[in-house]
């Protein structure tokens, strides 16, 4: 009972990885099939970026800045103690732009938008929606995949910028109560310790984050 239960279970994920591959080809060929005749269904990418960007920021900014006090509140207190307040928010602001951020803002984004996009896709196959765009000469990858693989690939790095200025300032509200930092410290560390490398790094982590 239980191999014919992991079997089927096997089975089971291989059909949809064999699905999400032959998906995926379909996309890009029609990437560039219709890139070129501008064919792509703008509205979907415009509202499919709308729900990525505005409807999952106050999620992805809760997210984060829950992280970044977290992060405060256990390394506040230690660098005063060791004379090392000065880089107290460039390697808070580095660990941030580093990999706290993209991992949460992105897990975020998959919790509020892809389980959201998940249920609307069932429905629409349930209610018949998608064979009747085939009835209709309408590719159903061309209609949704494609706008959602780019507005993940636009949206994602969007919404990456503006949790990495809510999770400093919620890192410096934090370091302020705990250990009365400075301003002017605290953010000149963080301008001598981040480089620009650091936040093109964010920009593709997330980019590829939401192109798949």
């Amino acid at each position: 009972m239980n191999l014919g239960y992991f079997q089927a279970r096997i089975n089971l994920t291989n059909n949809f990885i064999a699905a999400l591959a032959i998906n995926f080809t379909d996309a890009i060929k029609i990437i560039y099939r219709d890139l070129p005749g501008r064919k792509l269904y703008a509205d979907n990418f415009l509202e499919n970026l709308r729900r990525i960007v505005w409807t999952c920021l106050p999620i992805a900014n809760l997210t984060v800045s829950a992280s970044a006090i977290v992060y405060t509140i256990h390394v506040a207190s230690q660098f005063p103690a060791r004379g090392l307040s000065q880089y107290l928010g460039g390697v808070v602001a580095l660990s941030l732009i580093r990999e706290g951020v993209p991992v949460m803002a992105s897990l975020a984004i998959v919790t509020q938008f892809c389980t959201g996009i998940t249920a609307q896709i069932g429905s629409m196959k349930i209610t018949e929606q998608i064979d009747a765009m085939k009835v209709s000469k309408v590719y159903p990858q061309a209609y949704l995949l494609v706008p959602m693989l780019f507005s993940g690939l636009t949206g994602f790095p969007i919404l990456c910028m503006i949790c990495i200025v809510v999770g400093i300032f919620a890192n410096y509200v934090f370091c302020n109560l705990l250990i009365n930092i400075d301003s002017h410290l605290f953010f000149n560390s963080i301008l001598n310790v981040v480089h620009i490398k650091d936040i093109f790094l964010a920009i593709i982590k997330t980019s590829v984050f939401g192109f798949f």
